[in-house]
């Protein structure tokens, strides 16, 4: 293998970076990590070089910062170093050692690519790693996602080198004369990936001596299958409305043949558990349940629809109206407006605006959200007392529908307005009635 045209072949064809981007390189100073740095060096493209010391190792970590810096220096290129107490983040964080030092190392990646003007992060992964990977992920327990291996991209992070086997890779630092470090922590079966290679790859390779080459076509396949997948599971989600809200409709996803699965491969990226989706599945029909993820996303289930929105913090949702006010905002960024009036005519649709019995009223007034056990009189039943609850259900109200109603309150308890929808009987202008209020929604746009 021509591993120099195989690298700009890969590069192109993946779209991974264009002639003048910048890249970071992280280089460790092993053997694939330098290699890529040496290809990099070779194209003549504008890059630096980052390099995390883990204190793992005791002396040998610090000897491959030193020779890291060095390489640096002798090219003449930007270098980055950043020393990480690993074991003590672990620990705070509840993290294996190997989980700590990747969110260390890629948080800090992004930092110096942002602050220094990188188009890119490079990492020296292999089409063996990637391999290693996808056998860790079916060993664990996983999807078709983590069946692919490692994507050639993922944000900004790009792997220029998944193209190429280990065996490769040593034919050119051999041809190139190029030193490099070994991590003594990779001849050890401490850690699974470790026995993956050593062990399970090998016994692979007897049955099929081309299994690397193999697994790596089939991991393509299913990288190719998943990209599709996405792409028409996309589909189904849409784009969120100006609230930020994702409207899923119902009859979509149950005409698919394995909707669990779906809604997992929709929901996952929100933040949402397995065992969260298995729920809202085997409880399809069971309307008005919610789930929250931990990235703060709340997704309900309506009648004909799944809604996903990010959970808003909870704010004081009641606001005090005097009766010298004439204007009041909203917690929402609403206002409401109060204008004396002498007619009720034409007459309001109780959806944006009433005209009430102002003689009836008693200051101050209360806005809030409707509350569970909230009843009214709605205008035009005579008088008949009806539950919010059973209005808003005759109503097909969601769940999140009901959270968004505004009540305006009288001081005595009573409900004057059910906003957007009805004004409440007793508040109605009748002949006798000689003072008028109108009061006016403006919604938030």
């Amino acid at each position: 293998m021509d591993l120099y045209q195989s690298f700009h072949a890969f590069i192109q064809t993946n779209r991974l970076l264009n002639p003048d981007e910048r890249v970071l390189l992280a280089v460790s100073g092993g053997i694939d990590s330098l290699v890529m740095a040496h290809l990099f060096r070779e194209s003549g493209r504008h890059f630096g070089i980052a390099h995390c010391n883990f204190q793992l190792r005791g002396a040998e970590s610090d000897g491959d910062e030193t020779f890291v810096r060095d390489l640096a220096a002798a090219w003449q290129v930007a270098f980055f170093c950043q020393k990480f107490e690993t074991k003590k983040f672990a620990a705070s964080a509840g993290q294996s050692t190997q989980m700590a030092a990747r969110t260390l190392r890629y948080e800090w990646f992004e930092q110096i690519r942002a602050e220094n003007g990188y188009d890119a992060i490079a990492t020296g992964h292999n089409r063996d790693d990637s391999v290693e990977t996808a056998l860790f992920h079916f060993i664990r327990g996983t999807g078709l996602t983590g069946l692919g291996g490692i994507p050639a991209r993922n944000g900004r992070l790009i792997r220029p080198l998944l193209f190429a086997g280990r065996k490769d890779i040593s034919a050119y630092a051999q041809a190139n004369g190029l030193h490099w470090r070994e991590d003594s922590s990779n001849a050890s079966d401490d850690y699974t990936r470790n026995t993956i290679r050593h062990h399970l790859v090998p016994r692979m390779q007897e049955i099929n001596p081309a299994f690397l080459s193999a697994a790596e076509q089939t991991l393509r396949h299913l990288r190719a299958s998943d990209a599709n997948l996405r792409h028409l599971l996309e589909g189904l989600l849409g784009r969120p409305d100006s609230e930020g809200m994702y409207t899923l409709d119902k009859k979509e996803l149950e005409s698919l043949p394995a909707l669990t699965d779906a809604l997992f491969d929709l929901l996952q990226p929100f933040g949402f558990f397995p065992e969260q989706l298995r729920q809202l599945a085997e409880n399809w029909r069971q309307t008005g349940t919610e789930w929250t993820s931990d990235t703060g996303y709340r997704l309900l289930n309506d009648r004909q629809k799944l809604l996903l929105f990010r959970h808003a913090p909870a704010v004081a949702e009641t606001v005090k109206i005097d009766p010298d006010d004439i204007m009041v905002s909203l917690p929402d960024g609403g206002r409401l407006v109060f204008i004396p009036t002498e007619t009720g005519a034409p007459f309001p649709d109780g959806i944006t605006s009433v005209v009430v019995n102002a003689e009836k009223l008693r200051f101050p007034l209360l806005l809030r959200r409707w509350q569970p056990g909230d009843i009214f009189q709605p205008l035009g039943m005579g008088g008949h007392t009806q539950k919010l609850q059973d209005y808003f259900t005759d109503r097909k109200l969601s769940k999140l529908e009901k959270e968004q109603v505004w009540i305006l309150e009288n001081s005595d308890q009573t409900i004057i307005w059910v906003m957007g929808m009805r004004l409440d009987e007793r508040y109605k202008i009748e002949a006798e009635s000689f003072k008028l209020l109108k009061i006016s929604w403006v919604k938030h746009l």
